[in-house]
């Protein structure tokens, strides 16, 4: 097994023993060494995501690919790529932790000389001059940062870089149409390498599936209150994303619960529009999790799900034996054990005061008023009668 091979492995699994729920957030223990026998040849990995390597609670509408630079004082990762046809996109650096040690978003990425950034609001989505050039640095983040520039802090051995597409635009593949970025090493010495996408290619991804919890371990998030109350959590410790903040609760298992809340305004791109368009938040998602696999079963996404004249939807969490028969509400399934409700607030705008970003972690109820996702317990019949609109 090459080098990147096992640091995948790392990262995946933590190389530890696998802890019970109650633990916190445990390190990931054994990140490689570098050494003279490293083999860096490969570059992205394969997409990870729900279908591929389900932990640490994926979102089933994003997709991912990580890098590994070392930790050597004077390497460089020089990452050019093309801006995606997508809802957002990122780059994060972590610790051996899973904590964030750097991250530039989409919004943060100066497009190359002449080229235009389409994420920008009022940008042109289908503009030419789409390419950008980031550098990854090894050592701590100065003062004065330099512009598309991420730095790695005080790491050792393999330092996870991790690239971020959510919500590709229809009929478009998971990298958007761009593509995966290029990417080459600079050591210290002045040896330069270019990495190959070693197996990189897309595979067939649909984020409407419903994903069994599968059997990796990974830390659980710890402290999750009951439904109907919810806890706001950062995800440190989960690889997380930077621009996300999430409230979670746990369901009564084998009961159905309907979750009622106003949705926030979001950025439409899905079906292509030609200009970027700000919402409240840049993007939403709801889904259920298994606490124990830290697996996604499913997600529902804000621009599928129906809201009535006052902008709120309904969704109807219940075991697939249980689903209900009407229309107008989304549904998602608890089977194998998911009951666990993660809710995703992405790059809210500034003003937008509602948003669990801008929440009291104490009382998210208090200030996200209309926008906090009411749970409450249903009955199948009750459920049933609801009927359609148009009935």
């Amino acid at each position: 097994m090459s080098a990147f091979s096992k640091a995948v492995g790392c990262l995946i699994v933590g190389c530890a023993t696998t802890l019970p729920m109650a633990a916190g957030p445990a390190p990931v223990t054994a990140s490689p060494v570098v050494d003279a026998s490293t083999n860096l040849a490969c570059g992205w990995s394969p997409r990870i995501g729900a279908g591929t390597l389900n932990f640490a609670y994926p979102d089933a509408f994003a997709n991912y690919w990580v890098t590994f630079v070392p930790a050597i004082p004077g390497t460089t990762l020089t990452i050019r790529g093309s801006f995606p046809h997508a809802r957002y996109m990122s780059f994060t650096a972590y610790t051996r932790l899973g904590h964030v040690s750097g991250a530039l978003n989409d919004q943060l990425i100066t497009a190359d000389p002449g080229g235009s950034n389409p994420f920008l609001d009022g940008g042109d989505r289908d503009a030419g001059g789409r390419e950008y050039t980031i550098r990854v640095v090894v050592g701590e983040r100065p003062p004065q940062p330099e512009p598309n520039t991420l730095y790695t802090g005080d790491s050792t051995g393999l330092v996870p870089v991790v690239y971020r597409v959510y919500r590709p635009d229809a009929e478009l593949d998971a990298t958007g149409g761009a593509g995966l970025p290029r990417l080459t090493v600079d050591s210290a010495s002045g040896s330069r390498l270019d990495l190959s996408e070693c197996g990189a290619t897309d595979a067939a991804f649909d984020p409407h599936v419903t994903y069994p919890p599968g059997r990796l371990r990974y830390p659980s998030l710890v402290q999750v209150p009951k439904a109907p109350d919810w806890r706001s959590v950062a995800g440190g410790g989960y690889f997380p994303n930077p621009d996300n903040k999430y409230l979670a609760t746990l369901l009564d298992p084998g009961r159905i619960a309907v979750v009622r809340g106003r949705m926030p305004t979001f950025a439409p791109t899905y079906q292509g529009r030609a200009t970027m368009q700000s919402g409240e938040v840049r993007y939403w998602s709801l889904c259920t999790n298994n606490p124990i696999s830290t697996a996604v079963t499913a997600c529902v996404v804000d621009d599928e799900l129906d809201v009535d004249a006052a902008g709120f939807y309904t969704v109807v969490v219940s075991s697939s034996s249980d689903r209900p028969v009407g229309c107008g509400i989304g549904w998602l399934p608890t089977d194998g054990g998911s009951d666990l409700l993660i809710m995703r607030n992405l790059l809210p705008d500034s003003d937008f005061v509602h948003s669990v970003q801008a929440a009291d972690p104490a009382d998210p109820r208090a200030t996200m008023g209309p926008y906090y996702p009411e749970v409450r317990y249903e009955s199948r019949d009750e459920i049933d009668s609801w009927g359609c609109p148009s009935e």
